[in-house]
């Protein structure tokens, strides 16, 4: 059995998963932004994220959130969705000591999305005001990238100045030296 994509589609979902996600979309429909997305099974994933690529013919990226062992702190990370992620290299990169990955309940709890669907659209909520958006510089150097729409089987691609645009802020960027893993 195969890993099912759906044909590119344009506009929302007839349902919504999750009130993040509703906000997601009425964002980008209130603001004209163009976008497609495709539905799947979960993209969780290295192999998931190969057929998601396949569907967009744009490269998956990762997206993480992060915490400082005080869990007062938080980072949301995109980077590629085959680079190795070493906790020294990022805290290095920004000059702050060592992270961790949030838990499920923070994720919920800020990003209104379970693991496996985090994304750079969670910083829409006001759960997020404070979470510092973090990007790879190649990444955001990008056309467009691919990201979950707040569900393991919904994504979207769209353009990075129009994401920027739609949350307002520009990510702080870094130049992770981890290896990226080559795709298979």
């Amino acid at each position: 059995m195969g890993f099912y994509t759906s044909e590119i589609l344009t506009g929302a979902p007839a349902v919504f998963k999750s009130e993040t996600q509703r906000l997601i979309y009425e964002r980008l429909e209130s603001s004209g932004i163009p976008y497609t997305r495709i539905e799947s099974d979960p993209g969780v994933s290295m192999d998931d994220c190969l057929n998601i690529d396949k569907a967009f013919g744009i490269d998956t990226v990762k997206t993480i959130l992060l915490t400082n062992r005080q869990k007062n702190k938080f980072w949301l990370y995109v980077t590629h969705a085959r680079k190795a992620f070493i906790t020294k290299e990022f805290g290095a990169s920004l000059e702050i000591p060592r992270v961790s990955f949030a838990d499920e309940d923070l994720m919920k709890e800020i990003l209104g999305t379970p693991h496996g669907a985090a994304t750079p659209f969670g910083l829409l909520r006001n759960e997020a005001a404070d979470v510092t958006f973090v990007m790879d510089r190649d990444v955001a150097e990008r056309d467009r990238i691919v990201i979950t729409d707040g569900d393991a089987c919904g994504f979207i691609a769209i353009s990075n100045q129009d994401l920027f645009r739609l949350l307002g802020r520009t990510p702080v960027l870094i130049s992770n030296p981890a290896e990226i893993e080559p795709a298979q």
